[in-house]
């Protein structure tokens, strides 16, 4: 959101930042759907572990992420912010593209998981609601604090507080 303050982008890639595209072809742009990029991951034998996944890389036009409200604001800890955001690109009768499997395959760069980013307890509760939570949670929802803004030659790094996890 603060990034749109500076420039009126129309579209948007978010990737996990452990994950290594294996084929220069596979562009990191806009299509006429939301689009999952990374569809065949070394992590599951570069194969779709299940029809709904839609984590890794997705990208979506300005448009398109408006209509499902953004990301949901409710997630905290590790899972279920990418299987929400498949069920608000489908609730809204988008449907997703995606590259084939060749095109699509990338590598995910072993590491151990950051001791402060458990499994989310509440993570299935939470897809379970999404048709009742989507218009409430989301970009309409979203508050945070800048704490400070960094530009670089070839980006720009916004450095966010977003307030600390329910209990």
């Amino acid at each position: 959101m603060e990034a749109l303050k500076e420039y009126d982008y129309n579209c948007f890639v978010f990737s996990d930042v452990d994950l290594i595209p294996l084929d220069d072809r596979n562009l990191y742009r806009c299509f006429n759907q939301p689009r999952h990029l990374t569809v065949a991951m070394d992590k599951f034998g570069f194969r779709l572990p299940y029809t709904q996944f839609f984590g890794g890389a997705a990208s979506f036009s300005k448009e398109q992420y408006d209509k499902i409200n953004g990301f949901p604001n409710q997630y905290w800890g590790w899972g279920g912010e990418d299987d929400d955001i498949y069920n608000r690109v489908t609730i809204r009768g988008m449907e997703i593209s995606r590259p084939d499997g060749l095109l699509g395959r990338c590598r995910m760069i072993r590491h151990d998981r950051d001791d402060k980013n458990a499994d989310n307890p509440e993570r299935f509760n939470r897809l379970a609601r999404t048709r009742q939570t989507i218009d409430s949670d989301g970009l309409n929802s979203l508050t945070y604090t800048v704490i400070r803004t960094e530009k670089f030659n070839l980006y720009t790094k916004i450095t966010v507080d977003v307030g600390s996890p329910p209990r």
